[in-house]
């Protein structure tokens, strides 16, 4: 790898952490950059604020061997026109820093998910496949799509990678469903309440869903630059599940009885609980005390009540060579006992 160097935007979350280790693994040169100062992997790092050009601008000696890029920054925002521009902004500051620099960039890939096909609004055409229609806009996603495919003239390639509800290890996520499971879990058992699904009956017993761990992510990462592969790719374990399937196992886990689904706010919920989690994280000698840095309620609140059928089509990667074959049930009882290692849950 010494005539490649990939540079991953983003590094702090659990999509750019995932890939910082797939590559470090596999022996490519890796740069990080961020937001802050924080070295996020065992090569050099760049603390930038991506909606400033002129930040990136001292970092040009660093940025001059780039050949990949990996790009998993995103800044989210209430209001989707709000966020396509600045989202839109942020990467593209990046690439053209990179060119200024010199940079003998070849490929750039991106991270997108279930938002491309309109999951935010509750329902879209499932399976989801990577040639469907786009939804109205606007979107973050397709305007980092077409300006990737702007590229091409001047041959750099891209891939655009759709993971969907990544479970993997963060702190600090808006979007971290396997943390939540594992924190909603300690709660009820540290009140003596039932492992209610907290979403409707619906939601619970006839939705189709899907989800990516981490391990799947890391071998996608890997696979989509080593094989120069093309395009847009649904990255899922590779199954589908219904909550009623994997709930009782996920409850056997924590020793609790299933209960029935009971839709409540999770983001009101934890806020209230706060001093039971500082208590239980104390007696505990828990990394973590603060609740929201662990698992911030909406977005269990949003995934626990869709009421439609939530799957992506994973054939197209799979024709192209990925292997997507893990049982969505194991993957998250792996984080759970992830998290229990890493002493975020007794």
């Amino acid at each position: 790898m010494a005539d490649k160097h990939i540079l991953v935007a983003g590094g702090a979350g659990v999509v750019g952490r995932t890939a910082i280790d797939a590559f470090e693994e596999a022996g490519w040169p890796v740069t990080t950059l961020n937001r802050d100062d924080t070295a996020l992997g065992k090569g050099q790092h760049i603390p930038a604020d991506l909606l400033d050009p002129n930040s990136l601008d001292a970092s040009s000696d660093t940025l001059k061997t780039v050949t990949h890029l990996f790009y998993a920054a995103l800044k989210p925002n209430a209001d989707p026109g709000v966020e396509a521009d600045e989202n839109a902004a942020m990467l593209e500051n990046l690439v053209a820093a990179l060119r200024r620099a010199g940079a003998p960039l070849e490929r750039v890939t991106f991270i997108q998910g279930g938002k491309v096909y309109g999951a935010q609004l509750g329902v879209y055409r499932t399976p989801a496949r990577e040639d469907d229609s786009r939804h109205f806009p606007p979107n973050l996603y397709f305007r980092h799509e077409d300006f990737a495919r702007s590229l091409e003239k001047d041959g750099i390639r891209w891939t655009a990678l759709r993971p969907d509800i990544v479970i993997g290890h963060s702190l600090g996520s808006a979007m971290n469903l396997g943390n939540l499971i594992g924190v909603y879990g300690s709660l009820c058992r540290a009140t003596g309440t039932s492992f209610q699904f907290p979403g409707t009956e619906k939601a619970y017993r006839d939705v189709l869903v899907n989800v990516t761990g981490t391990d799947v992510l890391r071998r996608a990462a890997l696979w989509s630059v080593e094989t120069e592969a093309d395009g847009a790719f649904n990255i899922t374990n590779g199954d589908v599940f219904r909550w009623s399937h994997v709930w009782p196992k996920l409850a056997a886990w924590f020793g609790l009885e299933v209960g029935e689904p009971q839709p409540i706010s999770l983001v009101q919920r934890l806020h209230a609980m706060r001093p039971v989690w500082r208590d239980l994280a104390k007696a505990n000698d828990l990394a973590e005390a603060d609740i929201d840095r662990l698992a911030p309620g909406a977005f269990g609140d949003f995934i626990f009540n869709v009421e439609a059928d939530a799957i992506f089509d994973v054939t197209k990667a799979r024709r192209a060579g990925f292997a997507m074959d893990e049982r969505s049930d194991d993957v998250l009882l792996a984080h759970l006992d992830d998290m229990r290692q890493r002493k975020l849950i007794p």
